[in-house]
């Protein structure tokens, strides 16, 4: 009979701890089988969607199989979910429409002017603006829920004063008004006659998705920064003008210099508003003449569009409050956003590495000089301009300002300017350095 062999003690540990992970395993397993939270029900889920963000999965993964297949929601209304398939779904629906109550709340009228009859700046109209298109019923029979009967016959001024470019100007021409007017002798018009969507451009530049691919990679258009933007409370419409509900001619096919052209006029309208101090109305309306003195404003009267707008160094969504110290420090210290990522003024930025005022600016300094302080904001000028803060004639007295160098003599302050941007270039010119160069090889 063949000797049998005997188990070494690192077998039987191993055998052993192979059956308590085992037990362990099963028990693991039972234990999270009894913890398995019940799946929710129907109507759990439903309550969840009701107050949950309106996302295309949520859709087409529960009952819109095809979104293109969905079934039109009104006989009177020529509609496809299909030719919308592109848009996200919140685009048109804010918030979930299957309400609890068993209605469907669909767009509005509004909602659909988000998109449809806007001239997308120089890209024109992107969806149809023509009742005809949408409507079964005639144009003259549509009549929207906010109407009024007998408008004529009530108090109706208020209203159009409020609501006239909100909802009116919607659908209305001036003749709609002028038709009675004219045959009651009565002289009214609204301030403009322009139709403004408010926010609605949010509906779809409020999405993180909407990107394109372009040469130089993938471009974000969703807008942020509105919520703490200085002009929060403004309409896209009111920036952006070429974006219309009308033909009016634009200044330019650009929409950075059409928004600079509404930054200059708003601005300049502050001067005459009587609900301001006179000390703001000055602080709002004052740059936009400076503006137009400046070399900036000059080469784009002369068609050269690489100059700087408004928007070019304010920025566009994002412009921040300067009434408090900090913003005010964030402002200082943005000399590279503001100026240098001009292509004209990239290298410029780059050679202001003096000891004690670029080198000091770039690190952080606050009493350093951001670009601005020397070369002016809003009425900036060439150097060769007499008028120029940094012209030979004017550069002591731009230094000698007081929390500078106050005092100082027009003799230091165009010494003291020559080093500020050329100091590699006269290191580089320096005999010595040149001769330990040569010898050192670096």
């Amino acid at each position: 009979m063949a000797p049998r062999h005997r188990a070494r003690p690192g077998r039987l540990l191993a055998i052993g701890l192979a059956g308590v992970a085992f037990c362990v395993t099963l028990g693991a397993a039972a234990a999270f089988a009894a913890d398995v939270p019940e799946q929710p029900s129907f109507e759990q889920l439903f309550q969840q969607l009701q107050n949950s963000p309106v996302y295309k999965d949520a859709c087409t993964k529960t009952c819109h199989g095809s979104i293109a297949k969905t079934e039109n929601y009104a006989s009177a209304i020529k509609f496809q979910h299909g030719y919308h398939q592109l848009v996200a779904c919140d685009s048109c629906h804010p918030r979930f429409p299957h309400r609890a109550d068993t209605t469907i709340e669909r767009p509005s009228m509004k909602g659909c002017f988000d998109c449809h009859g806007v001239r997308h700046g120089p890209m024109g109209v992107i969806a149809s603006g023509e009742c005809v298109d949408c409507h079964v019923t005639p144009r003259e029979r549509l009549r929207p829920a906010f109407h009024t009967f007998g408008w004529a016959g009530v108090e109706h001024v208020a209203p159009a004063n409020k609501e006239f470019n909100t909802k009116c100007a919607m659908c209305h021409q001036p003749a709609s008004c002028n038709e009675c007017h004219d045959r009651e002798g009565i002289k009214w018009a609204p301030a403009s006659w322009d139709y403004d969507a408010g926010d609605g451009c949010l509906a779809c530049h409020g999405e993180a998705g909407l990107t394109k691919q372009s040469a130089a990679g993938m471009k974000s258009f969703q807008v942020t920064g509105l919520t703490d933007s200085a002009h929060t409370d403004l309409s896209c419409q009111d920036c952006h003008q070429d974006y219309r509900y009308d033909d009016k001619t634009m200044p330019s096919q650009l929409w950075t210099v059409n928004a600079g052209q509404a930054c200059a006029s708003c601005h300049s309208a502050q001067k005459d508003n009587k609900n301001l101090s006179e000390a703001d109305r000055t602080r709002l309306s004052a740059p936009v003449a400076a503006y137009n003195q400046s070399k900036h404003a000059e080469a784009i009267s002369q068609g050269n569009y690489d100059a700087a707008t408004c928007g070019s160094c304010h920025g566009g969504h994002f412009i921040a409050r300067t009434d408090n110290d900090a913003a005010k420090q964030r402002l200082h210290m943005s000399s590279y956003r503001v100026c240098a990522r001009c292509k004209q003024h990239g290298t410029n930025y780059d050679t202001y590495d003096d000891y004690y005022h670029g080198k000091a600016y770039k690190a952080g300094a606050a009493d350093a000089p951001a670009c601005w302080d020397c070369h002016g904001s809003h009425k900036i000028l060439p150097a060769a301009s007499k008028e120029s803060s940094v012209n030979a004639a004017n550069v002591g007295a731009t230094c000698g300002r007081p929390g500078c160098h106050s005092g100082s003599s027009e003799k230091f302050g165009a010494a003291a300017a020559d080093l500020i941007h050329t100091k590699v270039a006269e290191q580089e010119a320096n005999p010595l350095r040149k001769l330990i160069a040569k010898l050192t090889g670096k």
